[in-house]
């Protein structure tokens, strides 16, 4: 009889003494001299994923033989502490800048003091790829990055998404505006002041904007202010470029219908073509096409599984 991977519920404390409960995976087969992997909760969401999309991703990594973390960040799911928003975007806006760095160094060193890894590979939807670039800026042992959907945006600006939607969104925005000029409940919708007539103008100012040449996206400086960057995470660059610089390895997936992929290719990837253009062979781009931003159906999270196996892979010869 084949033997099984061991499942283990842990326990650690971060740097306020609080404690973080998480769960983990030892392979049967343990490949010599692996990384350990983390997968980091995205959002407000616990250690299985939305849709317990982790588990999947979790059972392909033990049968290649990685030992896999996945634990609950301070104030959500099973851990000690608590949130202090009141606001969800403002939750969000914080784990954009970090807010859980702390407490992915500390599983970190736990891995590191308890189990002997002296490498990691840190993973995550979302904001837990957020988490996971921002702590491989600061954490020198974090060789590769499996980042499901990361957001390259600040959630602050939330009141005003208009203002900062890609052209992607505003093309299909305007496309959707066109298609309902036909129905009467629309026009009505219209008369009586219950249209959002700010997306409406933008969308329809894009379309305008779109005719005239185009000036080359150029990046736009951390430290720029705020209506020369939007809502673009000015501590994205930075921290990305960083962990490029010392030889880390990425792989970026995006679904097709989330605004996530636009707005990478828009506010980041374009922007900083010339730069990131060295850095190619240490990056892995794929799109799950027509998938939604949680991967909600099964041949979407297959398809997540496959790219991020073969992903994986091509780290053991790096």
């Amino acid at each position: 009889m084949a033997e099984k991977a061991r499942v283990e519920a842990v326990a650690f404390a971060n740097e306020s003494r609080e404690r973080l409960f998480g769960t983990l995976h030892r392979p049967a087969n343990p490949r010599a001299g692996a990384p350990a992997i983390v997968l980091l909760s995205p959002g407000v969401k616990m250690r299985v994923g939305p849709g317990r999309l982790y588990v999947p991703l979790t059972e392909m990594l033990n049968a290649k033989g990685y030992t896999v973390l996945r634990f609950d960040f301070f104030g959500l799911g099973d851990s000690e502490g608590e949130l202090q928003e009141s606001m969800l975007a403002d939750v969000y806006n914080n784990i954009e800048v970090g807010r859980y760095v702390s407490d992915t160094t500390s599983a970190l060193r736990w891995l590191r003091e308890a189990h002997g890894f002296d490498k990691f590979v840190l993973g995550g939807l979302c904001g837990g790829a957020i988490t996971a670039l921002l702590t491989a800026q600061r954490e020198e042992r974090v060789t590769g990055l499996l980042s499901l959907g990361m957001t390259v945006t600040l959630a602050s600006n939330a009141a005003a998404p208009a203002k900062f939607m890609t052209s992607h969104q505003l093309d299909s925005m305007r496309q959707g505006y066109i298609r309902k000029l036909l129905r009467p409940g629309s026009w009505l919708r219209l008369l009586t002041f219950r249209s959002d007539y700010t997306v409406i103008w933008y969308s329809f100012k894009n379309m305008v904007a779109r005719k005239r040449p185009q000036a080359p996206a150029q990046p736009v400086a951390a430290d720029a202010p705020l209506e020369q960057r939007g809502n673009a995470n000015p501590l994205f660059p930075p921290a990305f470029f960083s962990f490029l610089q010392r030889g880390g390895r990425a792989l970026m997936l995006f679904s097709g219908k989330d605004r996530l992929q636009a707005e990478y290719v828009e506010k980041f990837a374009t922007p900083y073509a010339a730069q990131l253009a060295p850095f190619a062979p240490q990056l892995r781009e794929h799109v799950v096409e027509n998938a939604n931003h949680v991967l909600s159906f099964p041949e979407w999270q297959r398809e997540m599984v496959d790219v991020s196996r073969s992903w994986i892979a091509s780290l053991e010869g790096a």
